[in-house]
């Protein structure tokens, strides 16, 4: 079984990955939100930095780390 932060790296790169589909990276988002360690905030703030990705991608990975912080 993978640790969390194996687990947090997945979802980070996920989230992060510009081919796959909008929904599929909103719910890595989410999905980190939901794991709720210092580590998910961390990666959630780096995905919320990401230029790249809708601006409501960002909004909701900002969301999340407030949530978690």
């Amino acid at each position: 079984m993978p640790n969390i932060s194996e687990e947090v790296e997945k979802l980070k790169i996920l989230a992060t990955n510009k081919q796959h589909y909008y929904w599929e990276r909103e719910e890595a988002i989410r999905a980190l939100g939901d794991i709720g360690n210092k580590e998910a905030a961390l990666a959630l703030l780096d995905i919320a930095n990401d230029r790249g990705l809708y601006y409501w991608e960002r909004e909701l990975a900002l969301s999340k780390a407030r949530e978690i912080l």
